[in-house]
C-alpha cells in the first residue's frame, strides 16, 4: 500500500514539474532595441545584450519595463550585430525568469 502511495505521489509531482516547464514556450518579438551591446564569455565567443521595453498591464495599470534579450551563438549575434539601438527586433525567443525578472533569449530572427 505504502508503495502504491509513492508511486501516485511520484506520479503527480512529475507531471506537475512538465506542466511548469512546458509554459515556458516561445514568444514572438516585434519591437523595438533601447540598448546593444556584444561581449565575450570567459571563452571567448561573443554574445550580445539587447535592451527592449515591454508594455504591460497590472490590475488595470499599464506599465513599461525594459527586458533584458540575449542573443548566443556565432550566426545569431553575427545578425544582431547589424541591428542598432533604434531598430525593430522580429525574432523568436524563450521566455526565462532570473532573480524574479523575465528575460528573453533569442532562437532564431524573422526575416
Amino acid at each position: 500500500m505504502k508503495n502504491i502511495a509513492m508511486f501516485c505521489t511520484m506520479a503527480i509531482a512529475l507531471f506537475v514539474i512538465s506542466t511548469v516547464q512546458a509554459q515556458a514556450g516561445e514568444v514572438m518579438l516585434d519591437t523595438t532595441i533601447e540598448q546593444m551591446t556584444v561581449q565575450q564569455d570567459k571563452n571567448g565567443n561573443e554574445y550580445a545584450r539587447l535592451i527592449i521595453k515591454e508594455d504591460r498591464e497590472l490590475n488595470g495599470v499599464p506599465y513599461t519595463i525594459e527586458v533584458v534579450t540575449m542573443v548566443f551563438g556565432s550566426d545569431l549575434v553575427a545578425k544582431a550585430q547589424q541591428l542598432s539601438p533604434g531598430d525593430t527586433i522580429k525574432a523568436i525567443a524563450t521566455t526565462n525568469e532570473y532573480q524574479g525578472r523575465t528575460n528573453y533569449n533569442v532562437l532564431a530572427f524573422v526575416e
